[in-house]
């Protein structure tokens, strides 16, 4: 049977299409095109499975990434780590007892290992078990210069966000929010 949904020009139910553009999907009446829904193919339906890992030396910084990523339910949980090796550590753990890691957003300059050394640590336990990298986001105040991108390339899937200049961290919260939403759609796993 198909799925059918109601049409306001045809003022029935209808059979539709599904467009996807610009990270949203349009559902369209068959018969009249009228747009029946916009869905945002990266927002979440209920809470997400899996976790969001965080390292970032600035406290601040970690409790404002961590609180909005909670609040949008990505994830079923969100850990933060004040560097790169405490994140090594609870990945590891993770890894076997072989949870769904949806994305890891890393901070380059950290104390104790930073955060390219932090993503070629992951890269190399994944590698050696035969699992899916998970996406990382390197998120540093540094410019992306092209050391920075090759190494992005050696570490894919892997992205950049700047911290921005911005002294309002709602700004900031948007971005990394539109980043991880869609990365953890892009790549989600188990469901």
């Amino acid at each position: 049977m198909e799925e059918t949904r109601y049409c306001l020009c045809c003022g029935e139910n209808v059979p539709f299409n599904s467009v996807e553009r610009f990270e949203k999907r349009e559902l369209t009446c068959v018969y009249c095109g009228f747009v029946l829904d916009v869905q945002k193919l990266w927002g979440s339906s209920g809470v997400g499975k899996g976790y969001t890992l965080i390292a970032e030396d600035a406290q601040y910084i970690r409790k404002i990434i961590s609180e909005a990523l909670e609040a949008r339910r990505f994830s079923a949980q969100v850990m933060t780590f004040e560097n790169g090796l405490e994140l090594v550590s609870e990945y590891s753990k993770l890894f076997s007892q072989d949870a769904s890691i949806n994305v890891v957003i890393i901070d380059l300059n950290m104390p104790v290992m930073d955060g390219i050394t932090t993503a070629r640590t992951i890269r190399a336990m994944e590698a050696q078990h035969g699992k899916a990298p998970a996406p990382i986001v390197f998120f540093s105040s540094m410019k992306a210069d092209d050391a920075l991108r090759a190494q992005m390339d050696l570490l894919k899937p892997a992205s950049y966000m700047n911290k921005g200049s911005d002294p309002d961290p709602e700004r900031l919260v948007e971005r990394v929010e539109q980043l991880v939403g869609y990365l953890v759609e892009k790549y989600k796993k188990g469901s």
